[in-house]
């Protein structure tokens, strides 16, 4: 085996240079290193829009969207498939599994467009398919743009100015619009001017298609020069549209103008507007390219937004910050960096005075080297800066320290008694160095579940795994290599005990000598209270607040405003205003900006997408503080829900599981009766519930719909068709979109309407002029006409009567009737679905809440058809029917630990336990000493659950990620002080005598390590995130620190029947 502090000694100069090179490259890898605020995280998941405009929720349910299911469900990668089939749309989204390896996400989204297609060839006609998979790329900067005394055409400008400045600077991936509307030219027919006039609409419709576009009129060649020929009759201005003359009116050159109003305006309905403080405003989403720094990215952004203010915006136009990451970056990571500073300073300070000065400089230089020589290793990995690497730095301070103290306690103790200087500098590494790098490793795998969770919360936290590997394996390169050279240089020799007196003489050597002389004398009563304390822990873990993990400390929030379906976008707008100026009334909120038809941009990793509906807006909230919004938050809410009862208002903070809703019950079956008494029996449960509020459901309520009695006869005699009757109602109701033409870059669509003389909407639908869209060429073959034809008794007008035959609706049809629909059609994986939600109600945990609504079934709701809320609790025992399949769950962002290990943790962990266990085979060579281990793993809860209880905490997944880091400092605790007992036992030492005194010897090593990993623990206490793990750690540690040197000891003389005198 290698002697490392001997070749230390040997190659001084080199250790001295790889020293400096790894704090010189440190510093400048943690300047350079791309900065975040979490972790880039891969999104698997991907969104397929379908639109058939015309077909309702029903007919695109199973014309549309399920051949597009069933065709995506052969892709051996996807998870699952969530679909909402609309009137004229149907939204797919496809999730992967978690086991996608992120290298081979954008092969599965090429298969998916491809599978989308393939499926599209056989959709029907007029279906437009489009696969969206850019979810990953988050917008980290969202400003919204404002003018006073502007168009909405000028705004749009400087928003286009805006959008190509920025998206021409580094580091700038895409720059998105949000909030502008589609220009468009309303072409109003007014029906008693062309009954005057003699027009038929079918003329005017006639005038107008194909008007401008383009048709390929060749090349001119002339002599050496090609020439290309252009028709040049398009129209470029409103003015020429009017101006046109109708066709068949040549004669009387009778133009637009004469018979319609022609407007510039803009589509109804609103599909999405912003506005920033009640002001119209565009929102500007920048997004960072992946792996930049998006701090120095926000500079330049900022930057370029200041000359632009300066140079080349006019007064009035402003750009406010709606969201700007890189500012939140700066404060998570400083505050971190604080943390970091803190807890070096504290486990340096607790070295000094309980190891002395010199012997505490020595490992606080190390444990600097280390943290700072592990970004230069994480910069040339492409490693982030981010609040999670920052963290595990914390995590492992008392880890980073343990090697070194090992060391310098050794050599102490061997220079005391007695052994040459340079013998006393290595003796310790060679005793060690495979020990050390065993537990080492060991406190590495303790994290290994992490790094193979699959899911969205094990990524999240997986450069914990990567940065405690480095710092790790670095501290104990370090500690065998640089600390002797150190200790060589600066400490001296000290005393050797005098007289009759032991190295291990104090208060505490002789308490831990009468405990454990108890403890062995009395081992089964102490292995029993053992087992009792693990009894209660358990029993103790049932009252632990739960949950998974914590609401972002953000001082913005955003609310999410749904209205029942068919409910148009000027209800939202007002609503939303009201909320606006009822927020801005109450002293702790700053800002408000809204966006009305969707979300403007996935600004935040940390936060839901909505689905786009005219029915939905929502505000983003900013509050003066996060103490502000963490105090006025429930009042808001309470407020908003009494006053908006037919809505669903929700103020929702930024949270890593970004789910819509924190509790669902979802049912699947074929029939949709069935699936709403399902629902209803669930909603009643949850109304039943105190701890749960905000239920509601995705299968909206039915909504009327115009249903038009078609007559066949009576329009086969007018020459009209059912295309004929829908195109001439979509002249009365949207318009029919016959053209476009650009001003400048302002692209205007051109919509034929059918109105009222005074411009609005004809009130009584069955007086809709209807006009064939093809002249009637079976009324030229009338014999009655054609005797008039011959005759020349028929004049011009007459003829175009009957060939452009125009009626009102109620001669071609048998009325118009009220029918009800479904506006939505929701699907999950091939099967219609029926989804009820709800949120914990305030001040209840989202775990407490899962847990209080099977209680509710004892009060017996509807046992024909309630079924099993199981959110991880257990089930309601009520009947289901054999022929409805249900599925229950809970989102991820909220599912119990218990299914969290199952799904994610569990397999991590089964791997960890058999490379762990193999390397303790490795290190003793026997099976026993693994045993003693881990038998004292157990003990470990104790303290767990005890300091939860104690300080009130929740139990999320940072809590779990800490008790796992547990698993490994106490088996490398434990390591240490097994190789010790079987070093004194070799060597011929009385066994019995060997299990005290290698206690003796180890307990200052542990209990160092101990005490700084539970005071460098403080920083993080106060944090939101990793409180909850400061908190476990410090608990267990505390404990286990006892359990190691009080019950290895034990175990071992029970595993090898050591006899103790009593």
């Amino acid at each position: 085996m290698i002697d490392f502090g001997k070749w230390a000694f040997a190659n001084r100069k080199l250790v001295y240079f790889v020293v400096a090179v790894l704090l010189v490259g440190g510093i400048l890898s943690a300047y350079d290193m791309s900065k975040l605020e979490d972790p880039e995280i891969k999104v698997k998941l991907a969104m397929v829009i379908a639109t058939r405009p015309g077909a309702s929720a029903h007919e695109m349910e199973l014309e549309v969207t399920d051949p597009l299911e069933k065709n995506i469900r052969t892709m051996g990668e996807v998870e699952s498939v969530t679909s909402s089939s609309f009137n004229d749309l149907a939204i797919l989204e496809v999730e992967l599994k978690s086991t996608v390896r992120d290298a081979d996400v954008e092969q599965c989204w090429d298969m998916l467009r491809r599978k989308a297609s393939d499926v599209q060839r056989r959709l029907p006609s007029g279906t437009s398919v489009v696969v969206q998979d850019d979810f990953g790329l988050v917008y980290g900067m969202l400003y919204a743009l404002t003018g006073d005394g502007l168009t909405e055409r000028q705004l749009s400008d400087y928003a286009g100015l805006l959008k190509r400045e920025l998206g021409d600077l580094d580091g700038v991936a895409r720059v998105e619009i949000y909030g502008e509307r589609e220009e468009c030219i309303d072409i109003s027919i007014l029906p008693e001017k062309m009954a005057m006039l003699g027009v038929s609409p079918a003329e005017a419709l006639a005038t107008l298609n194909g008007q401008n576009n383009v048709y390929y009129a060749g090349y001119y060649d002339n002599g050496p020069d090609r020439i290309r020929v252009a028709v040049a009759d398009k129209f470029r201005a409103v003015k020429e549209i009017e101006s046109m003359v109708i066709q068949g009116h040549e004669d009387d050159q009778l133009r637009l103008c004469d018979i319609a109003r022609v407007e510039h305006g803009y589509a109804e309905p609103v599909r999405n507007e912003m506005s920033y403080e009640g002001q119209r405003a565009l929102g500007i989403a920048v997004a960072a390219a992946s792996g930049s720094d998006i701090v120095k990215v926000g500079a330049e952004v900022e930057r370029c937004l200041a000359e632009l203010q300066a140079e080349r915006f006019p007064a009035g136009v402003a750009c406010h910050k709606i969201f700007y990451q890189p500012e939140r970056v700066k404060d998570a990571l400083g505050t971190f960096l604080i943390n970091l500073i803190e807890s070096v300073v504290i486990v340096v300070a607790i070295l000094m005075l309980t190891m002395g000065f010199r012997s505490g400089m020595i490992i606080g230089i190390s444990l600097v080297v280390t943290v700072v020589g592990s970004f230069l290793i994480l910069g040339m990995a492409d490693g982030t800066m981010q609040r999670v690497s920052l963290a595990a730095f914390i995590l492992a301070m008392g880890m980073l320290v343990d090697n070194a103290i090992v060391i310098v306690d050794g050599i102490l103790i061997d220079l005391k008694l007695g052994k040459p200087r340079r013998e006393a500098m290595t003796a310790i590494g060679r005793k060690t160095a495979m020990p050390l790098l065993g537990a080492t490793l060991i406190a590495i795998l303790s994290f290994l579940p992490i790094f193979l969770s699959p899911d969205t919360a094990g990524v999240y936290v997986r450069d914990l795994f990567i940065v405690l590997a480095v710092s790790l394996l670095l501290s104990w390169v370090l500690a065998l290599v640089h600390v002797p050279l150190m200790a060589d240089a600066w400490l001296g020799q000290p005393a050797a005990p005098a007289g009759g007196a032991t190295l291990y003489d104090s208060a505490v050597y002789r308490w831990l000598r009468a405990a454990l002389g108890f403890g062995l004398r009395h081992r089964w009563s102490s292995i029993a209270v053992a087992l009792v304390l693990v009894g209660l822990s358990v029993w103790g873990y049932g009252y632990m607040r739960q949950g998974f993990f914590p609401d972002m400390v953000y001082d913005q929030l955003y609310m999410e405003y749904k209205l029942p379906a068919g409910t148009n976008s000027t209800r939202v707008k007002a609503d939303l205003e009201e909320i606006r100026r009822y927020l801005k009334s109450r002293p702790e909120i700053r800002s408000v900006a809204a966006s009305i038809g969707g979300t403007p941009a996935r600004y935040n990793l940390v936060r839901s997408i909505a689905t786009p509906s005219l029915s939905y807006g929502e505000l983003i909230i900013d509050f003066e503080s996060p103490e502000a919004l963490e105090r006025n938050i429930d009042d808001i809410q309470q407020t908003l829900s009494d006053r908006y009862p037919d809505a669903y208002v929700k103020l929702k903070r930024y949270n890593l599981m970004f789910k819509k809703y924190p509790i669902e019950v979802q049912f699947t079956g074929p029939d949709p009766a069935v699936l709403h008494r399902l629902a209803d029996s669930a909603r009643c449960i949850m109304e039943r519930t105190p701890e749960v509020c905000l239920i509601t459901t995705d299968w909206e309520p039915r909504i009327p719909v115009l249903n038009i009695d078609y007559d066949q006869s009576a329009a086969r005699r007018m020459g009209l068709s059912r295309q004929d009757i829908a195109v001439s109602m979509l002249s009365a109701a949207g318009g029919i979109p016959v053209g476009a033409f650009y001003e400048g870059t302002h692209k205007n669509t051109i919509y034929l309407k059918c109105t009222e003389a005074d411009g609005k909407p004809v009130d009584n639908l069955e007086n809709v002029p209807v006009f064939p869209m093809m002249p009637n060429l079976a009324g030229l073959f009338d014999e009655e006409l054609l005797l008039k034809l011959k005759s020349g008794a028929i004049d011009r007008s007459e003829l175009l009567e009957s060939v452009l035959h125009t009626v009102p609706l109620r001669q071609v049809s048998r009325g118009v009737q009220v029918e009800w629909e479904d506006p939505v059609v929701p699907r999950y994986n091939g099967q219609r679905a029926q989804r009820v939600m709800c949120s914990p109600a305030p001040g209840i945990e989202t775990e407490a809440a899962r847990l209080a609504i099977p209680k509710m079934e004892e009060e017996g709701y509807d046992r024909a058809y309630a079924t099993a809320l199981n959110a991880a609790a257990g089930t309601i025992g009520v009947i289901i029917p054999p022929s409805i399949p249900f599925v229950i769950y809970g989102v991820v962002a909220n599912c119990s630990i218990a299914d969290m290990f199952k799904a994610g943790i569990l397999p991590g962990i089964l791997i960890g336990v058999v490379l762990m266990i193999a390397i303790l085979i490795l290190l003793f060579g026997d099976y026993r000493k693994p045993a003693v281990i881990l038998c004292c793993i157990p003990l470990l809860g104790i303290g767990v659950v005890g300091a939860m209880l104690l300080t009130g905490k929740v139990f999320t997944f940072c809590a779990i990620v800490g008790a796992l880091g547990l698993v490994g400092m106490m088996m490398k605790n434990c390591i240490v002080l097994m190789d010790e007992i079987g070093a004194q036992i070799a060597a011929g030492a009385d066994p019995a005598s060997a299990l005290v005194s290698s206690s003796e010897s180890r307990l200052r090593p542990v209990m160092m390590a101990s005490l700084t990993t539970i005071l460098g623990m403080i920083p993080l206490l106060g944090d939101a995130m990793f409180g909850s793990m400061a908190a476990t750690i410090m608990g267990g540690l505390l404990f286990s620190t006892f359990a190691t040197l009080f019950f290895v000891p034990i175990l071992y003389a029970l595993f090898f029947k050591i006899r103790i005198d009593r």
